[in-house]
């Protein structure tokens, strides 16, 4: 036992005689009147008399020491002399009650002197419990109140009366042990109150402190997911555009290479991202219908092209299914897995698919791959960790993406399961909950990718970045696709611009930090109210917090998260333009 518990239960040892000490002196102070009014008529006057003065005095000493100590008690440092003051109040009660024996105690009258003798033992026994937080509290009463009444008892002539004082003198060890042993229980019941506090507060401490390291760690992604994916999302354009140059088959080598490598940056800082905001617990899930054929035509528009580089075979099954989970998370799921099993199919292809159970709807992820080994199946879920990749290979991935499906399951409270087979390929199945409500369904193309909605040659585009080399690659890459671009690097200059206009846009492509605590969805309503219509808004943006996300849907316009790829983009704008009212 340390010494700072010790030091606290001796305080609440202290604390606890004295929160039972009005019992005690009214209980004494009860006792002596009810033997008075009962045994004055055999007493001398003056005796009775001088015994009822000292026991009501005691009673009221105890009392002002008790109301003293509830006024003062939070100095911790006089604990110990408000313990010898509270032993120096017992010591006079027992000592009056010792004084008894000789004052108010008949000596013709067997009745009444049986009465004290009851009242004599009641006290002693309250006061092994009373006292069993503090012993020496217990013997500075106990002794003086018992002996006496023992000895007066062993100096009688009956023999019944000297009896009695041997059981007198015999009840002190009794009646000692039964308070060593409640003290001993007391006291350890203290000892594990004080230690179960200090592990509460430990547990509280660290609580705090990983809040508040998980509060850092999100402002730390959150600044590290802007500021990195800018410069990222202008590489991204420029290399684009570089591409669309009329280089040598030389020079347009060496660009497939730079866009390569672009995507495995994207992709490595997208995964790292994803891991630490999953651990972290800072991504919200806001449950909705979704439909699956939705998510099945982008899982189709985003890896069509990365299966027909591989020569990997990916198709999709039709399912008007509609199902009860946060879209962007379920999208990110299935998005690990099918990229998952295309990156480990070298022959053959992969199916996604999804079918009704008892339980639910039950989307699938059907590859003929390499397949994974029983021993394996729990591993392959940790971080980093990669089967046959033993030169981290990069093409293979980064060992992230089952880590993240998994963490994601977690959060979205679903079940995954997986059955496989070395050399015959694998099965991913999420079991979602399906719903009745109906969402808009995406129609696929026959090779399984979205048509695209319009032409956008002639399009009036409003850009605004602060960023220059964002703007201009961002000008230069949708003049490219035939829109006439509106480009500015702030909102009073955007606003400047529109005003001067003599049509009015039909697409505004902002992004969301504009500077000058002006964010990019102010700027679009304004614009929106500067032309007195609704016109179709993309979000551009570095930021992934889930209030961002939150502000974006809230204002009726799409988001993409820097870097953004060119085709993604050119998909998104079509999409906007395609709803717009004729």
């Amino acid at each position: 036992m340390t010494t700072e518990i010790s030091e606290r239960i001796y305080a609440e040892q202290i604390n606890s005689q004295y929160a039972r000490m009005p019992t005690s002196f009214l209980g004494s102070l009860f006792s002596a009147s009810t033997y008075l009014a009962v045994a004055h008529t055999v007493l001398p006057t003056w005796q009775w008399v001088l015994w009822g003065m000292l026991m009501f005095a005691q009673a009221v000493g105890r009392g002002l020491l008790w109301r003293a100590y509830k006024r003062r008690r939070q100095h911790a440092h006089e604990t110990r002399l408000w313990a010898r003051r509270a032993l120096w109040g017992s010591a006079v009660s027992g000592c009056f009650w010792g004084l008894g024996s000789w004052l108010v105690f008949p000596g013709e009258h067997v009745e009444y002197q049986l009465f004290f003798m009851f009242l004599v033992a009641s006290m002693g026994s309250l006061s092994a419990i009373a006292s069993a937080s503090y012993l020496p509290a217990f013997y500075v009463y106990t002794l003086p109140t018992i002996l006496p009444i023992a000895v007066t008892l062993l100096l009688q002539d009956s023999l019944m009366l000297k009896l009695l004082g041997v059981i007198s003198l015999g009840y002190l060890p009794v009646i000692s042990a039964f308070a060593h042993n409640l003290s001993r229980s007391v006291i350890e019941s203290y000892r594990l109150r004080f230690e179960n506090l200090d592990l509460l507060r430990q547990v509280t401490e660290r609580k705090e402190q990983v809040e508040e390291a998980s509060r850092e760690k999100s402002m730390f992604l959150a600044a590290a997911s802007h500021d990195l994916r800018q410069p990222l999302h202008a590489l991204a354009l420029q290399t684009h555009l570089l591409g669309t140059a009329g280089l040598t088959p030389t020079q347009q080598h060496l660009v497939d290479g730079m866009r390569a490598s672009i995507v495995s940056m994207t992709g490595l800082f997208d995964a790292l991202l994803d891991m630490s905001r999953l651990d972290a617990g800072v991504i919200p899930v806001r449950e909705r219908p979704v439909a699956l054929q939705e998510i099945f035509a982008q899982l189709a528009q985003q890896f069509q092209s990365d299966a027909q580089t591989r020569q990997v075979g990916l198709s999709f099954r039709t399912t008007r299914a509609v199902v009860r989970s946060d879209s962007q998370l379920l999208i990110s799921l299935m998005s690990n897995l099918v990229s998952n099993a295309i990156r480990y199919t070298t022959r053959g292809g992969v199916l996604v698919a999804a079918r009704r159970c008892s339980r639910g709807i039950r989307v699938e992820v059907w590859d003929t791959g390499c397949g994974i080994a029983t021993k394996d199946q729990r591993v392959i879920f940790k971080p980093f960790h990669q089967l046959g990749n033993p030169g981290r290979d990069r093409s293979k991935g980064l060992g992230l993406g089952l880590a993240i499906v998994d963490r994601l399951v977690r959060l979205l409270g679903v079940e995954l399961s997986l059955r496989s087979e070395p050399g015959r390929g694998s099965r991913f199945s999420v079991l979602l909950p399906e719903t009745t409500a109906m969402t808009p369904v995406v129609a696929l193309r026959g090779d399984g990718q979205i048509a695209e909605p319009t032409d956008m040659t002639g399009v009036i585009v409003i850009v605004v970045d602060n960023e220059a080399e964002i703007r201009a690659a961002t000008t230069a890459l949708l003049e490219s696709w035939g829109c006439k671009v509106l480009a500015a690097s702030c909102a009073q200059e955007a606003l400047n611009r529109a005003a001067a206009m003599q049509g009015k846009p039909q697409l505004l492509v902002c992004d969301y930090r504009l500077g000058d605590d002006v964010t990019g969805l102010q700027l679009i309503d304004l614009l929106r109210e500067e032309f007195n219509d609704d016109i179709p808004a993309l979000v551009l943006t570095g930021d992934t917090g889930p209030v961002v996300l939150q502000e974006v849907e809230a204002a009726d316009c799409t988001i993409l998260h820097k870097p953004v790829h060119p085709d993604v983009l050119q998909h998104n704008m079509a999409l906007l333009l395609a709803v717009q009212p004729t």
